[in-house]
């Protein structure tokens, strides 16, 4: 055999190929190779992150059945009393790491509460009322099937498609619509509302000063903890506010120094 070549002579017989186990990858087929990889590892990764949304989606649908059962629990208690966030606490309700609930609306005929997975990419639940106080304090609704849930689910005539079972109350569990989402946007701008009169009783006393969301806080303004607000100029003559309820997808609303309200 020749230094360098993959050839074999043997005497004066012809020259014989070396088998191919013997020579080296050709830089097409390491591209082709590290292309079918890549494929498969974006493929799975998809398959992985639809995973992990489904399940935080369970959960928080759970939480949300959960806060509903602590709600019905509290108006059987305190029926002409408004639920808020921390009434469900002492109700019993524990949320889940990484799960929102919130209070949109805590009147009993008007009960609205929305959950959500801080996980990117999952939706916002509802559920609605007005709710029945003849729960007893059983749970109202039925179990949620799936990674973090126990049971059976299924829906009931009537139910919006997409929903969990149907509750005592006539309500379901079900993703955020346009009516649930119009009136946390309601909420955002009720509280808007609210931190101007703030701002006008502030501006009474010291027509001079620069409001502050402390200062609106001192002159009776309420946050919910549901609704974000900003003072994005805080004098009198110019006076600018902002607010949008603390979900994705919501408006925000900003007021001016005369009281309008505009969205954007």
């Amino acid at each position: 055999m020749l230094p360098g070549s993959p050839f074999i002579f043997l005497g004066s017989k012809a020259p014989r190929i070396l088998p191919p186990l013997h020579r080296g990858y050709t830089l097409i087929e390491i591209l082709i190779v590290l292309t079918i990889l890549g494929g498969l590892v974006a493929i799975a990764s998809l398959i992985y992150s639809e995973y992990r949304i489904k399940a935080s989606e369970t959960v928080a649908q759970e939480d949300l059945r959960q806060a509903y059962t602590s709600a019905v629990n509290f108006f059987n208690d305190s029926p002409r009393s408004v639920l808020t966030r921390g009434d469900l606490d002492k109700y019993g309700f524990r949320s889940s790491p990484r799960t929102e609930i919130r209070v949109v609306d805590g009147r009993l005929d008007r009960l609205l509460l929305v959950a959500r997975s801080t996980h990117p990419g999952s939706r916002v639940f509802m559920v609605e009322g007005p709710v029945s106080v003849l729960a007893g304090g059983k749970d109202p609704l039925g179990p949620v099937d799936g990674p973090g849930g126990s049971g059976h689910s299924s829906s009931s005539p009537g139910a919006p498609e997409g929903t969990q079972d149907k509750t005592v109350a006539g309500a379901w569990i079900q993703p955020l619509n346009k009516s649930g989402r119009d009136r946390c946007n309601e909420k955002a701008k009720t509280e808007l509302i609210e931190a101007f009169g703030a701002a006008q009783k502030f501006f009474q006393a010291d027509p001079g000063g620069s409001i502050t969301k402390d200062i609106l806080i001192n002159f009776g303004y309420r946050p919910s903890g549901e609704v974000n607000l900003w003072v994005i100029n805080g004098a009198q003559a110019t006076l600018e506010l902002s607010a949008t309820f603390n979900i994705p997808g919501a408006s925000n609303f900003k007021i001016d120094s005369a009281g309008a309200i505009r969205e954007g």
